[in-house]
């Protein structure tokens, strides 16, 4: 019993010894939620990692205003500093500090902070931070610098954004009369940008293209701007400086800097070129598989290429100047392509297609100057684009018929291929009864809208919309998407070829080679051979051969009744 009592008192004086502690540092006090993460500051090892009541290196919060005043209690000194601590940016604190010493009141201790005291920065690092848009557009730009030497001017230097609008190329040229000038690119990735009075801030990080394997410290990334715009009419400057170290450190004005910027958009025409109106009817197009949308912006100048959620731009094409038009089914143009923050001047085709269907054709390499874009015909594959509105279309190639091949088949075989272990062949083992993507039978256009392909076994069948379909010498292409409700998700291309062949009884028989392919109509594909789906078919007749057959089966079915009741009638 004695030793339950002394227990209870030893925990209730540990209890009022460690209030006492406690409240002799202040009753503590909490850093603001959104603090709390690690932060790189220049010239400390590793990172300062700040919790709700703690902050790496300066102590636990003992006392706070609710504003920006914090007294915090260094144990290991045990001693306390005033903090006054700013929050730039949800990416960005900074904060002067006291001495280490006898605690006083917060109003007092934090009094004793100069205007001169050494104003420190600190940028988040983890949560790793998302890149914000840089506030430089529109880009390019040309641009002049200075290191201190003089203004490096001629060769002019050249800045370009990236398909992500967080990152900007900086490509400077070096300039044979200035000191201390080279050719070197950087990679500007923009983090935070806030204002203070007038003056605009932009922290971010610079990587050196050109030496990406290198080994690079944030010591060495992380740059602070002062920057400012300006319009007159319609050409935009920005005027910036650079800080030259990881701080912020005496960097008030955008013409005194480490580094300083001139920075001159430039008119490449694209204000005055716009993609066909027939092109742009349909603001979003999609690729056969839906992977990818490609998106006209509403000034009918930018073509978009991204993830099908839009959630990451792969590709961005700006109209530069069109060079060929022909009745609205074709035009020829030279764009700006930028992709990642490589840019230059491609060559373009869109072709339309029967059925609303567009196709895309994009030169092969980039080129600094527009009137080199196209000067050589060499082009990636075709992109064939629908939109989620197509309304079915009559099919091409009508009529009934067998299937004496497939890849389906083929794959089967070879899958049902075994090696007889005696004697080294191959063997077939017992073939399955019915196997997806296995038909006997095909036809098209049979149906009373003749815009339907259907193929056919006797345990299944898949049908398919045609939505649009045109020639090319003797290789027919159709757009044709599984007949199904519930909207537009995918489609196929299916690539045709007819020909004659001559059979044992010395007669012609027309048959029919298609391929399906799932991303795009490509032309490299052998149609009856490769593909996503491939099937060789003789003809077995027209649709309205076996339908005059069926209607006439149907009007003679009743004849015959009527004859045999009135010959029972007529026993009777």
């Amino acid at each position: 019993m004695f030793e339950v009592k002394m227990g209870a008192v030893i925990a209730r004086v540990c209890l009022l010894l460690m209030l006492a502690v406690y409240s002799s540092y202040g009753g503590g006090c909490n850093f603001p939620e959104g603090w709390t993460g690690g932060w790189f500051q220049s010239g400390i090892p590793g990172l300062i990692y700040i919790n709700s009541t703690h902050m790496q290196g300066k102590g636990e919060c003992a006392e706070t205003d609710s504003n920006d005043k914090f007294l915090v209690y260094d144990r290991n000194e045990d001693c306390y500093r005033c903090l006054v601590i700013h929050e730039k940016h949800k990416y960005v604190l900074q904060y002067k500090e006291t001495y280490c010493g006898q605690r006083d009141s917060l109003s007092t201790m934090c009094e004793s902070i100069t205007g001169d005291a050494a104003l420190y920065s600190m940028f988040r690092k983890e949560p790793r931070p998302l890149p914000q848009p840089c506030p430089f557009h529109p880009a390019p730009f040309t641009f002049t610098y200075s290191r201190g030497s003089g203004d490096c001017a001629n060769p002019p230097s050249r800045a370009e954004s990236c398909t992500d609008d967080s990152r900007l190329l900086l490509r400077y040229m070096a300039c044979p009369d200035v000191p201390g000038t080279e050719s070197n690119v950087e990679e500007l990735i923009c983090l935070a940008t806030w204002k203070e009075g007038s003056t605009r801030y932009l922290v971010g990080l610079i990587q050196q293209v050109q030496r990406r394997n290198s080994i690079s410290t944030d010591e060495d990334m992380y740059r602070c701007f002062v920057y400012k715009g300006q319009h007159a009419d319609k050409q935009v400057t920005y005027n910036i400086a650079q800080s030259g170290d990881a701080t912020c450190n005496g960097l008030t004005s955008p013409v005194d800097g480490s580094r300083t910027m001139k920075l001159t958009n430039i008119d490449d025409e694209h204000n005055r070129c716009h993609f066909p109106r027939w092109v742009v009817e349909h603001h979003k197009w999609f690729s056969l598989d839906h992977e990818h949308q490609y998106h006209f912006t509403t000034k009918n100048a930018t073509l978009k290429i991204m993830k099908q959620d839009g959630s990451y731009e792969e590709k961005r094409l700006v109209c530069h100047s069109i060079l060929e038009q022909k009745e609205k089914k074709l035009v020829k143009l030279v764009a700006h392509l930028t992709q990642g923050c490589e840019s230059g001047h491609v060559c373009v085709v869109l072709a339309r297609r029967e059925g609303a269907v567009l196709e895309l054709r994009l030169g092969s390499s980039l080129h600094d100057a527009p009137h080199h874009a196209c000067s050589h015909d060499s082009f990636a594959k075709h992109v064939t684009l629908i939109t989620t509105s197509l309304y079915p279309v009559r099919c091409p190639m009508l009529g009934r018929y067998n299937v004496i091949d497939s890849l389906a088949d083929r794959r089967r075989r070879r899958q049902q291929l075994t090696i007889d272990e005696t004697t080294g062949e191959e063997i077939a083992e017992n073939p399955v009864e019915c196997v997806m993507g296995q038909y006997d039978s095909a036809s098209i256009g049979c149906g009373a809208s003749q815009d339907t392909i259907e193929f056919q076994s006797a345990c299944t069948s898949t049908v398919y919309s045609c939505l649009g379909g045109w020639r090319e010498g003797q290789l027919g292409l159709v757009v044709a998407a599984p007949a199904r409700g519930g909207g537009l998700t995918h489609a196929l291309c299916f690539l045709y070829t007819t020909y004659l062949r001559n059979v044992s009884s010395g007669s012609a028989v027309q048959y029919l080679s298609v391929s399906a392919v799932s991303r795009s109509c490509d032309r490299a594909v052998t149609p009856g051979v490769a593909g996503d789906k491939a099937y060789n078919l003789t003809i077995n007749g027209t649709c309205e051969q076996s339908s005059k057959y069926n209607s006439l089966s149907v009007r003679l079915v009743p004849g015959w009744v009527l004859l045999l009741a009135a010959l029972l009638a007529a026993r009777r």
